[in-house]
C-alpha cells in the first residue's frame, strides 16, 4: 500500500468525525407522477385529497402531515400498519418480520490510532455501533416498518480502504452470509465494494464510497444512494459561484497586491486517481464555466501520493505561475493542499484560493493545517451546513429527545446519514419492500421549496431541483471564507484559532437560485462560525420526549 494511500485511510476515518448535517423536508408537495403504485402506502396528503377518515395514531403530527418527531427532514405520515400480509420474503434480507441491515467498519491501523489520540476523539467502532443502533431504535420507534423489525449485523472490513479484492470479498459476505438487504458505508476508497454489492442485488447507502460520478450511480440504480451530490451535480454551484460572482472582477481577495489588481485569470487544481475517474466530471465543470464565459488558463489535475506530495505541489505551482493564474479553484483532496500552500509560500505566489468544498477541504481540522499566509486568503463553496455546537444540534438531539442521553459517539453527524436515508425509503417503500419499491419510496418524500442554514435541502427522483433523475440526498450550498483570526473548536472538539466562516448567516442556495453578486462575503457582521443557538428558520416542534 502506497504512502498517500494509507493516509488516504487515514482520512477516511476522519472524514467520519466530520459528518454533514440533514435534511430539510418540511414544506412541498409530492410530484404525483411518483405515486402512481398502487401497492404504496397511504400518506396523509393523499388521503386528505381523496376525503379518506384515517386513524393516523400517535406518531403523526396531524397539524402539519408528517411523523410527530422534533426534526426538520420528519417525512409524510402514511398510514400506520395494523398486521395482515406484508408481503414476507420479498426480496434479499426481508423476512415477514425482519429487515437484516449489515453495518460496514473499516478497521483503524497505527496511522488512525495516532490521529484519534492526537485529536482527543472519542471514537471507537464499538461506540459507533453503539451510535447506530441508537438511530435504528429511534427511527423504529417513528417510522413505519409494516410488521419488521431491523436487526444490525456488524461486518468488519477485511483489508485496507483502497483494497479492490478484499472489498469485494466483503460485498460477497454481505450478500451471501448475512444476507443483508443493505449495508451502512462501505471502504470509499474501491467502487469494488459498491459495484459487487449492486451486482448481487443489495443496497448500499451512506458513504459506501467517496465522490463517484453520475454516470456512475445511473449505472448501478436502484442499489447506491450517496449522502452528498454527485460532482457533476455540485459543479452546477461551483459554476454558479464562479461565473456570476468572481469572473470578470480583480482578483482583489489575494494576498499579494500585484495579483489583487489584476483582473482574474483562473487556473484549476484537481485530484484525479490512476484510472482517471474524474476526467468526466472535470470536463462537465469547465463545460459549465464556458457558459458563463469562463475559460481557465490552466487545468493542473494530481494524484495524491505523500511521498511525492511535496515535488507534485512544486510542478503545481510553477505550472499556475507560468500560466499568470491569479485565482486557484481547488478540487481537491483536503491533505494535498498543505503541500500545495506551502509550495506556493516558499515560491512567492500568494494568489485567491477558491475553495470547492467537496472534500472537507472546507472544514476547520484540515483548514488550521495549511498555510496561514495562503489561507488566510481562501473562500468559495461549502455543500456542508452551518455548523452548530452539539449540545443544540438537531442530530444529536434526536438520540438526547429519544433516550434522555446524548449521542455515544463524536461522530453522531456521520453516522446517522445512512439509517435517516434507509428509514425514510422504507417508510415510504409500503410493505413489500425491495430494492424498487425503496427506490419508489426516496422518489416519494416531498421536495422542500425553500433552505434553512443548519440542514442539507434533500431530495430525489424527478423534480424542480435536479435535472433527470436525482439519485443523490443534498442539494444546496454555502459561501465560505477562512478567517485565521475566529477562535473555537474545530469539528473533532480542539480550541484553537481559525474557523471557516458562513455567509449571510449560513444563507444557503439551490441550483439556479445564486445571487448575481456576492452576499456576505468578507462581511464578518453578518457571518456566523458555530452557532451556539439554531436559527429562527431552523426552529424545531416541540413534541413530549418518549422518555
Amino acid at each position: 500500500m502506497r504512502q498517500g494511500q494509507r493516509w488516504v485511510a487515514v482520512l477516511t476515518v476522519i472524514l467520519a468525525t466530520l459528518g454533514s448535517g440533514v435534511v430539510d423536508g418540511a414544506s412541498g408537495t409530492t410530484d404525483g407522477r411518483q405515486n402512481r403504485d398502487p401497492s404504496a402506502p397511504l400518506t396523509f396528503d393523499q388521503a386528505k385529497a381523496q376525503g379518506k377518515n384515517v386513524d393516523w395514531g400517535p406518531n403523526c403530527d396531524t397539524s402539519t402531515g408528517r411523523l410527530a418527531v422534533p426534526s426538520g427532514y420528519a417525512p409524510p405520515c402514511v398510514e400506520p400498519w395494523k398486521g395482515g400480509d406484508n408481503g414476507g420474503a420479498t426480496a434479499r434480507g426481508v423476512t415477514k418480520d425482519t429487515i437484516t441491515v449489515a453495518l460496514y467498519q473499516a478497521q483503524p491501523d497505527l496511522l488512525q490510532q495516532t490521529f484519534f489520540a492526537n485529536t482527543g476523539s472519542d471514537e471507537s467502532l464499538a461506540k459507533e455501533r453503539d451510535t447506530t443502533q441508537e438511530y435504528i431504535d429511534y427511527f423504529s420507534a417513528h417510522y413505519e416498518l409494516y410488521g419488521r423489525k431491523i436487526e444490525l449485523v456488524t461486518v468488519k472490513a477485511s483489508g485496507a480502504p483502497d483494497d479492490d479484492v478484499a472489498a469485494k470479498a466483503d460485498a460477497i459476505k454481505v450478500a451471501t452470509e448475512v444476507k443483508a438487504l443493505a449495508s451502512f458505508g462501505g471502504p470509499g476508497e474501491t467502487s469494488a465494494y459498491a459495484e459487487e454489492l449492486a451486482a448481487r442485488g443489495v443496497l448500499c447507502v451512506g458513504d459506501c464510497l467517496i465522490a463517484q460520478p453520475q454516470r456512475f450511480l445511473e449505472e448501478h440504480s436502484p442499489y447506491l444512494w450517496p449522502t452528498l451530490a454527485s460532482p457533476e451535480q455540485a459543479s452546477e454551484h461551483w459554476a454558479a459561484f464562479v461565473g456570476k460572482q468572481l469572473a470578470r472582477g480583480k482578483a482583489v481577495h489575494a494576498g499579494s497586491r500585484e495579483l489583487a489588481a489584476k483582473k482574474r485569470v483562473f487556473g484549476v487544481v484537481h485530484y484525479d486517481d490512476d484510472a482517471g475517474t474524474f476526467r468526466r466530471s472535470v470536463a462537465h465543470f469547465k463545460d459549465l464555466l464556458g457558459r458563463y464565459g469562463v475559460k481557465p488558463a490552466v487545468t493542473v489535475p494530481y494524484t495524491l501520493d505523500i511521498g511525492t506530495a511535496q515535488e507534485d505541489a512544486r510542478l503545481v505551482i510553477t505550472k499556475l505561475q507560468t500560466a499568470r493564474v491569479t485565482s486557484v479553484i481547488l478540487a481537491g483532496d483536503p491533505l494535498f493542499p498543505t503541500f500545495l500552500t506551502k509550495e506556493a509560500t516558499t515560491q512567492g505566489f500568494f494568489p485567491e484560493w477558491v475553495v470547492l468544498g467537496y472534500a472537507f477541504t472546507d472544514t476547520a481540522v484540515f483548514g488550521r493545517q495549511y498555510d496561514p499566509k495562503q489561507w488566510s486568503h481562501a473562500f468559495g463553496v461549502s455543500l456542508l451546513p452551518a455548523r452548530t455546537a452539539d449540545d443544540v444540534d438537531e442530530l444529536a438531539n434526536l438520540i438526547t429527545w429519544q433516550t434522555g442521553q446524548p449521542p455515544s459517539a463524536k461522530t453522531f453527524r456521520e453516522l446517522v446519514q445512512a439509517p435517516l436515508v434507509f428509514f425514510t425509503g422504507v417508510h415510504l417503500a409500503g410493505p413489500r419492500l425491495t430494492a424498487k419499491t425503496f427506490r419508489a419510496g426516496l422518489f416519494r418524500f416531498p421536495s422542500a421549496t425553500t433552505t434553512t442554514p443548519t440542514r442539507l435541502h434533500l431530495s430525489w427522483g424527478r423534480h424542480r431541483t435536479w435535472k433527470g433523475i436525482d439519485l443523490t440526498g443534498s442539494d444546496d450550498a454555502t459561501v465560505v471564507w477562512w478567517d485565521p483570526d475566529a477562535s473555537g473548536p474545530d469539528e473533532v472538539g480542539r480550541a484553537g484559532s481559525g474557523l471557516y466562516r458562513y455567509a449571510d448567516g449560513g444563507k444557503r442556495y439551490l441550483p439556479g437560485n445564486w445571487p448575481a453578486k456576492p452576499v456576505g462575503l468578507y462581511d464578518d457582521a453578518t457571518s456566523v462560525t458555530v452557532l451556539t443557538k439554531l436559527p429562527p428558520e431552523d426552529a424545531l416542534p416541540a413534541y413530549p420526549s418518549p422518555t
